[in-house]
């Protein structure tokens, strides 16, 4: 018994002083890592002193650059030897064998202030909160990483629109990772989640940037996924594939300025993305520039979405167009050439070449097993569409997997409006200003199923004075050179300065009144800039508080007449000598004068309801037969371009009968 005793008193010490020394191996883990972490941060420390010296004086890239380059070699803590790849913006070193990356373009590219970090948070969460409903095999959800909006005045809303529109086709529901949101623990976490991703990276020597360190080990710098840039970081696809839980679900990523193809870099995030489950990666051989890669993106994804083609249809297609390298670069001599690896695309040996891709990628992918369709709807029925327009129709199933089914869509009259489908959804464009209706006809085993088909009502695209008035105002402006235009916002009709692009110009929108003292003129307005150019707003020729520039969301301004008389209201969109960014323009919307009476379109005699008679007034007013009033004038010239016509007395006519709204 002492003997069994004794046995079982060993063993339980045995099991103790093993626990203990697997705790005290995690703790001695953990303590490694802040020592290593911690080491990091007193190597940096120098550097980013010597660099904030040099910034202060207005030292340019290149002196900066060397000036760090000095503090290095002079910094006990970086190993010897270890400085490789530099260039005028940067290079890397190491500090005990963790992989450290200076870069003066991402270190150096303005950051947001609170009121950008604060609008841009908003519409982050915006767009999170999109329609999450899943509607079966068709179904992607969108990742959006965008470590860098905000901080870069080169960055547009070009991917949060192409996020949604892909939602929007797919029913997919979309998430965006943004500014410190984005950290390397997040991107991994999501990854897996998502059928399509979008990797709005602003990169680094084949990596994406992050505007935060946290969360990322030791272990990720010595291993080379991530590289330690003070309090920033940059990652690659190796620690994607090295953090993801689970296997990429077939996904395609998109990956817009990331070199993860660079030949210099083996296209290691491609290669790695690939390995971790995904179905498709493209990237670019070298750094493109936003405008190049804007215009491949949008070409792609609208054969995507709404041709229902493969990834090599989309991407031959698109360098057929727009050519095999960056459309906005000076020549072929290191420019970016756009890159697919996929499984059945083998990475070139040369990616800085013309490629033919093979990938059959569908963003409309593999149905599984047939699922028969009991019934189907159109939506949205009726829709409306501004002329030169076009907006996008749904197919909607019952049950939602349904998929035993093939659809072809036809327009009544393609002379008001032509039609683009799919097993999907169609993309309906107005030509001209009429009513017709647009037709799907579903097939299932090569029989006629049913029939559905919706009422489409084309609209004339608004003018200057229907695009900045509120519902029912007759205010009148004036724009000469570089006019102003108008401009569909999402649901927002607006007007925007016209001289995007032109070095040294004023764009000026104009409003004369004749106001009472005590009145006001109310509007909104909003910029997306670059820094230095600036829109301002003027009163008899003096300008009325600061002017705006950068990317400022819409805020409503308010203007309180001092005296009575006459004045002159002037917005004003003015660039400077050189570099155009984001939308390049100025935009004014909802002005209002609180003496103004408020009419109703196509209601000319004003009486609340729009009638056969108000036809028969605008008539009579083209004709010149009677002198319009002013709120007559706005009332109805429907088109907006300045006069009442007989076409506007069509309309009308329309509007009163019902046949248009």
């Amino acid at each position: 018994m002492k003997r069994t005793i004794a046995v079982v008193i060993a063993a339980l010490m045995l099991f103790a002083f093993g626990q203990f020394s697997v705790l005290g191996e995690a703790m001695a883990d953990e303590a490694h890592e802040r020592a290593m972490l911690s080491l990091l941060d007193e190597a940096w420390a120098p550097i980013e002193e010597a660099e904030a010296e040099a910034l202060s004086y207005g030292a340019g890239m290149n002196e900066v650059t060397l000036t760090v380059y000095k503090a290095v070699l002079q910094n006990r803590l970086v190993d010897a030897g270890s400085i490789e790849s530099l260039t005028q913006k940067g290079f890397r070193f190491r500090v005990s064998g963790m992989l450290c990356c200076y870069d003066y373009v991402a270190r150096n590219t303005p950051h947001m202030n609170a009121v950008d970090a604060e609008a841009i948070s908003g519409a982050a969460e915006a767009v999170s909160r999109m329609d999450a409903t899943r509607n079966g095999p068709f179904d992607l959800d969108i990742l959006l990483i965008g470590p860098f909006y905000g901080q870069d005045a080169n960055f547009t809303n070009q991917y949060r629109n192409e996020a949604q529109s892909i939602a929007e086709v797919t029913g997919g529901s979309v998430t965006v990772l943004s500014g410190d949101n984005a950290t390397g623990p997040a991107i991994a976490a999501a990854f897996p989640d998502a059928g399509v991703v979008l990797m709005d990276s602003h990169g680094a020597d084949g990596y994406l940037c992050l505007t935060t360190a946290e969360g990322i080990t030791s272990e990720d710098y010595e291993n080379d996924w991530a590289s330690n840039a003070g309090d920033s970081a940059y990652i690659d696809g190796r620690y994607i594939q090295h953090h993801v839980t689970r296997e990429l679900p077939n996904s395609i990523v998109w990956m817009a300025m990331c070199e993860g193809m660079k030949l210099s870099n083996h296209g290691s995030t491609g290669y790695a993305l690939l390995e971790a489950g995904a179905g498709c990666v493209y990237g670019y051989s070298q750094a493109v520039t936003f405008g190049g890669e804007y215009r491949y993106e949008a070409h792609f994804w609208n054969n995507m979405k709404y041709n229902d083609t493969t990834v090599a249809e989309a991407f031959n297609a698109m360098t057929e167009e727009l050519g095999d390298w960056d459309p906005l670069s000076s020549s072929a001599y290191g420019a970016a050439w756009p890159v697919i690896m996929s499984p059945v695309d083998p990475y070139p040996s040369d990616p800085d070449s013309h490629q033919t891709v093979h990938c059959d990628w569908k963003l409309f992918g593999a149905e599984g097993d047939p699922v028969a369709l009991e019934s189907f709807s159109l939506s949205p029925d009726p829709i409306s569409i501004y002329q030169g327009v076009t907006s996008v129709v749904r197919f909607e199933r019952v049950p939602d997997d349904a998929n035993n089914y093939t659809l072809a869509w036809a327009s009544a009259d393609e002379s008001i409006a032509t039609v683009a489908g799919n097993d999907h959804t169609v993309r309906i464009t107005g030509v001209e200003v009429g009513q017709t209706s647009v037709a799907c006809t579903v097939y299932v085993g090569g029989e006629v199923f049913g029939t559905a088909s919706c009422t489409v009502n084309v609209v004339p695209f608004p003018g200057i004075n229907e695009a900045l008035n509120v519902e029912g105002g007759s205010l009148d402006f004036t724009s000469t050179q570089y006019p102003w235009q108008t401009v569909l916002m999402g649901e927002r009709i607006a007007a925007r300065s016209g001289n995007a692009g032109v070095n040294s110009s004023t764009s000026t929108l104009k409003l004369v009144l004749d106001m009472q003292a005590g009145e006001t003129l109310t509007f909104d307005w909003m910029i997306s800039s670059e820094r230095f150019d600036k829109m301002g707003f003027f009163v008899n020729n003096t300008i009325q508080g600061s002017y705006i520039n950068g990317d400022v969301d819409w805020a409503t301004v308010v203007y309180t007449a001092p005296t009575t008389g006459t004045y002159t209201f002037e917005w004003r969109y003015i660039k400077d000598v050189n570099i155009d960014a984001l939308e390049d323009g100025g935009f004014v919307d909802n002005v209002v004068y609180s003496g103004m009476s408020v009419s109703i379109a196509g209601d000319v005699d004003g009486n609340g309801a729009i009638e056969s008679t108000d036809a028969l007034l605008a008539l009579r007013i083209s004709l010149r037969i009677i002198q319009p009033t002013a709120e007559q004038l706005h009332a109805g010239d429907i088109d907006g371009n300045g006069t009442v016509e007989a076409s506007d007395a069509l309309i009308i006519l329309r509007m009163a009968m019902g046949i248009i709204s």
